[in-house]
């Protein structure tokens, strides 16, 4: 894990789901994201997130704000050392 201001001041919405490939991993993406949503403050490699099995893997996160509206981003994980930096969600009214 890698300290990261960015993500330090960061509130995302609420994790619905997390699959990769086929299996559905949220309850594991949960602790990653963190109780304050913000990934811990932290980015991870792919490595430390998904873990060693993922390598040539698809994932996919479903978010869903605090306004109702759905969130999603996905990717192609290539390079376990690689970090993971998932976007940021911002609401429409900032």
């Amino acid at each position: 894990m890698l300290p990261c201001e960015h993500y330090k001041t960061y509130t995302g919405p609420k994790l619905a789901r997390v699959v990769l490939d086929t299996e559905d991993i949220t309850e594991n993406m949960s602790y990653v994201y963190g109780p304050d949503r913000n990934w811990q403050g932290c980015l991870w490699t792919f490595r430390e997130a998904f873990g060693e099995n993922s390598l040539n893997k698809h994932y996919r996160f479903e978010f869903k704000g605090e306004d109702d509206r759905d969130h999603w981003f996905h990717g192609f994980i290539t390079d376990l050392d690689q970090y993971f930096n998932p976007p940021l969600a911002t609401p429409m009214s900032q």
